[in-house]
C-alpha cells in the first residue's frame, strides 16, 4: 500500500465513524421511541435497560455501517476533488482506479465482515433480545393485554380489553370476567382501568372507575347481585413477576435468529417436506382421475354429471388438509432463503455504495457535509425501499428470494458502472449525449 493509498483511508476514517455513529444514534431514537414507555418508569434497573439495548445495537451497526462507508467515500473523494487534488493525481498519470482501490479493498474487507457478522454475532444478539423483551413484558402483565382479546394475565380473572388511550396507560371498556369465588360468577364492567404492581412486586393494584359488578349464582343458589360504582380497586395476587432472566434456550428461534448453516438446514427441511406433499398429492390423486375418466357407456347424462360432481368434491375435501401444509412449507422455505440472501445482500451493498459513491462524490464535487449527507440519505432511502419492497414480495411469492433481495443491489451497481466508466474515460461518449 502506497503513500497515498495510506492518506486516502485516513481521510476516510473521521467520517467513517461519524456517519456510522449518527445512523446507529437515529436507529437508537427510533427503538427508545417504540420501546420506551415499557423500559422506564418501570422499576427496571438501569444495566437491565443497558443491556437490552447492547442487545439491540448488532443490528443497529449492520444497517449502519454501509451508510457510514457511503457517507465517507462521497465527502471524501468530494474533498479531493474540490481541493484539485483529483486533478492533480490525473496530471500526474493516476487512473479512476489507483485512486479507488484501497478504499474499494477496504470495502470488500468489510463486506466480508459484515457476513460474518451477521452469521455469527448478529443471530445471538437478536435471540438474547427477544428473550429478554419477553421477561420485561412477562413483568408488566399490562403491556400483554391487547385490545380485543381475552387475556388471562391476571390469576383467577378473563380481561377484555377494548381500547387503550393515545398513551397506552389508560385501559378503556374494560370487562373481567371473576372465577376466584367458588358458586358464584362474577362480571365487572368499568369505563377505563389502571394497571399496576405494588411496589413489592407481590400483587396487582386494578383502579377501575365508572363501572357495574353483576355476581351471578353459578347453580342458582342465592340472589343476583347488581352494584354500580364510581372507583373500585382489586388486589390480585402476583407471582413471579420480579424481572428474571429465561433460559435462552427454551424458546424458538425466527428466522432472524439464526445462522447461515441454521437457515440452510430450515430451508432444506422445508423442501423435503414439500416434495413428500406432492407425491401424496399425487397418490391421492389418482384414484379420483381414474375413476372420473372411467368410460361407461350405460351412464346417462345425468348420472354422469353428478358422479363427477361427487368425485370433484371428495378430491377436493382429501386436498385441502394436504394443500394447506404445503403452502405452509413453501412459505417456510421462502422466508428462510430470504433471510439468506439478505445477509448476503446487506453485506454486499457496503462495497457497492462504496463503488458508487467514489465516482459520484468527485463529479459532484461534494466536498461539504450537506452535499455528502444529501447524496448519501438519497441512495440510502432508494436500497432500502429496494430492499424491504423486495423482502415483502419475496416472503409473499411474488419475487424469488435472490431476486428481491438483490435487484436493489443490481440498480447500485449499475449506478457505480456508469459512474466509474465517466470517471475513468472522462469522454464517454454515452454521457456527452445525455449531456446535449
Amino acid at each position: 500500500m502506497g503513500i497515498l493509498d495510506r492518506y486516502i483511508l485516513r481521510l476516510h476514517l473521521l467520517p467513517f465513524l461519524f456517519g456510522t455513529s449518527v445512523v446507529t444514534f437515529l436507529f437508537l431514537m427510533q427503538f427508545l421511541m417504540r420501546y420506551g414507555e415499557q423500559l422506564l418508569g418501570k422499576g427496571l434497573e438501569l444495566w437491565v435497560i443497558l443491556q437490552l439495548i447492547g442487545l439491540n445495537a448488532p443490528w443497529m451497526l449492520m444497517l449502519a455501517v454501509p451508510m457510514g462507508a457511503l457517507f465517507a467515500t462521497v465527502y471524501t473523494f468530494g474533498s479531493l476533488a474540490a481541493e484539485h487534488e483529483v486533478t492533480i493525481f490525473k496530471a500526474s498519470g493516476m487512473s479512476a482506479w489507483q485512486m479507488m482501490r484501497a478504499v474499494l479493498l477496504t470495502a470488500l474487507l468489510l463486506s466480508g465482515g459484515l457476513v460474518w457478522f451477521s452469521d455469527r454475532v448478529l443471530p445471538e444478539a437478536n435471540h438474547q433480545a427477544k428473550v429478554m423483551l419477553a421477561d420485561i413484558q412477562r413483568k408488566r402483565p399490562t403491556l400483554l393485554l391487547e385490545p380485543g382479546r381475552f387475556s388471562q394475565q391476571l390469576e383467577g380473572y378473563t380481561v377484555l380489553v377494548r381500547s387503550r388511550d393515545s398513551s397506552g396507560r389508560l385501559l378503556l371498556g374494560v370487562s373481567l370476567y371473576d372465577m376466584t369465588r367458588p358458586g358464584w360468577l362474577s362480571v365487572i364492567s368499568a369505563d377505563t382501568a389502571r394497571l399496576r404492581l405494588s411496589t413489592s412486586l407481590t400483587e396487582f393494584i386494578l383502579e377501575l372507575t365508572s363501572g357495574e359488578l353483576h355476581q351471578l349464582p353459578r347453580r342458582g343458589q342465592g340472589e343476583e347481585r347488581w352494584i354500580q360504582f364510581r372507583r373500585l380497586w382489586l388486589r390480585i395476587p402476583a407471582q413471579n413477576y420480579a424481572f428474571v432472566r429465561s433460559d435462552a434456550r427454551l424458546f424458538a428461534r425466527g428466522e432472524r435468529e439464526m445462522s447461515i448453516a441454521q437457515l440452510k438446514a430450515v430451508a432444506e427441511e422445508a423442501r423435503q417436506q414439500r416434495q413428500r406433499l406432492e407425491e401424496q398429492m399425487e397418490r391421492i390423486m389418482a384414484p379420483h382421475w381414474r375413476e372420473l375418466f372411467a368410460p361407461d357407456p350405460m351412464e346417462r347424462g345425468k348420472e354422469l354429471t353428478g358422479r363427477i360432481r361427487q368425485r370433484l368434491l371428495a378430491l377436493r375435501s382429501a386436498l385441502e388438509g394436504v394443500s394447506a401444509e404445503y403452502a405452509g412449507a413453501a412459505q417456510r422455505e421462502r422466508q428462510h432463503w430470504v433471510e439468506i440472501h439478505k445477509k448476503y445482500a446487506i453485506a454486499a451493498a457496503c462495497f457497492l455504495l462504496v463503488l458508487a459513491g467514489a465516482p459520484l462524490g468527485i463529479m459532484t464535487r461534494g466536498g461539504n457535509f450537506g452535499t455528502s449527507a444529501l447524496l448519501s440519505l438519497g441512495f440510502y432511502i432508494f436500497y432500502w425501499a429496494a430492499l424491504i419492497s423486495g423482502e415483502k414480495l419475496a416472503d409473499r411469492g411474488y419475487l424469488s428470494p435472490a431476486v428481491g433481495m438483490w435487484w436493489g443491489n443490481g440498480v447500485v451497481f449499475g449506478i457505480a458502472l456508469l459512474s466509474f466508466l465517466r470517471l475513468q474515460t472522462g469522454t464517454w461518449a454515452l454521457w456527452q449525449r445525455w449531456r446535449r
